[in-house]
């Protein structure tokens, strides 16, 4: 998921009510479709966000990832909104009309219902951008929700709002936000904290009274260009070590009845590297699957090792090796006229000695990794000489 993507919308959506409010997640979930969507897009397609950005957008827990997304989709496909028309009328419609699960994958596929693409499609005026990054560490839906509104008036630098149409489009609509100082004290002053805090915006609030009744708040907003938040992007030709853990975490998640130690990773995944560079977790990952569904592979770990030795020689000899065209492949329906053939000759895998090649650059890979994993160095010398 790349969180620098703009979320675009059309100010009618943004202004819209909402009548089943979505929770912080599940507006987190919407913005980051939201992001996905190109200019020349015509119609909507699956929008697919890995178990992975689930976890780091929604801060679930590894074990109950499964559990937890499910009923999270769920409520998120009965939520429902109140978007106004020109002609003073209002769309009742629901956000999301279709979700697919991806187990394999470890992926949600998610699609919008058409009705909203007048909202989201081919805008050309009357509309809101914003970086996804600048939300996704709100943790109140409401001050997301009010960063979106103050965004949508950001070029005035002021906006005026009845405190009842204030209500519903925050989506404060229980009881206990009747009372205006609940309002203020609960979800104004909090999400205004928050938003001046994490964003590249800097809002105040004043009330205006009709009587001793509050009746509409005034707010100023402020824009800070140095303050917006834009994670920086990975250099292309640097191969990234730093999360050495977390791609080998989330190889043993696809793995189906075998693991990586740290060792044995770190040796695979610097030949990987060595191969692949920055697509070496995509094709492991590749390659992992294909194990799984080949029920003829009884030692799914050498057989790996095995093949990633096939592939550095080729490598080696300058061949390029991939395993793009499985991306096509479903679990069930791999094909193995699809994979190269050197993939396919286990009997040279099984009785060509592939020796050790210590190229200097697959050795300070491997160095690396094993420090990253937190290995001794008695251990890493150990690892070394093997």
């Amino acid at each position: 998921m790349e969180t620098n993507f703009l979320v675009t919308q059309s100010n009618g959506l943004i202004e819209a009510r909402q009548k089943k409010p979505l929770s912080a997640r599940e507006q987190k979930i919407i913005l980051t479709m939201v992001s996905m969507i190109q200019p020349s897009d015509d119609d909507f397609i699956f929008y697919e966000i890995s178990i992975r950005e689930f976890h780091e957008m929604l801060g679930l827990e590894s074990r109950e990832h499964y559990t937890q997304i499910k009923e999270i989709v769920e409520n998120l496909m009965s939520k429902v909104i109140e978007i106004p028309q020109a002609n003073g009328d209002w769309l009742m419609t629901h956000w999301v009309s279709t979700a697919q699960y991806i187990k394999g994958e470890g992926a949600i596929r998610l699609k919008f219902v058409p009705e909203l693409k007048p909202y989201l499609l081919q805008l050309k005026n009357q509309f809101t951008s914003y970086r996804l990054s600048n939300v996704l560490s709100l943790k109140s839906v409401y001050s997301i929700r009010l960063y979106e509104l103050m965004k949508r008036w950001q070029h005035l630098g002021r906006w005026t709002c009845l405190v009842e149409d204030l209500r519903e489009k925050l989506g404060a609509t229980t009881k206990t936000y009747n009372l205006y100082g609940n309002l203020k004290n609960k979800i104004l002053i909090a999400a205004t904290n928050e938003i001046n805090e994490k964003t590249d915006l800097h809002i105040t609030f004043k009330e205006i009274k009709k009587g001793r009744k509050v009746d509409k708040i005034e707010f100023s907003i402020q824009h800070f260009k140095e303050k917006e938040i834009r994670l920086p992007e990975k250099p292309k030709k640097e191969l990234q070590t730093s999360s050495t853990n977390e791609v080998s975490e989330r190889l043993n998640d696809l793995a189906n009845g075998f693991c990586f130690d740290k060792a044995y990773f770190a040796d695979i995944y610097a030949t990987a590297l060595t191969i692949w560079q920055e697509q070496a977790e995509y094709e492991l990952g590749l390659l992992v699957k294909y194990v799984n569904n080949d029920s003829t592979v009884s030692n799914p770990l050498g057989f790996i090792k095995a093949k990633l030795k096939l592939a550095l020689q080729q490598h080696e000899l300058g061949d390029k090796i991939s395993f793009n065209e499985l991306q096509k492949g479903s679990r069930s329906t791999v094909r193995k006229s699809i994979l190269p053939e050197w993939f396919h000759d286990r009997k040279k895998a099984r009785e060509e000695t592939v020796a050790t090649l210590g190229t200097e650059e697959y050795s300070e890979k491997k160095r690396a990794l094993l420090e990253k994993l937190g290995l001794s160095s008695e251990e890493i010398e150990q690892e070394m000489k093997e």
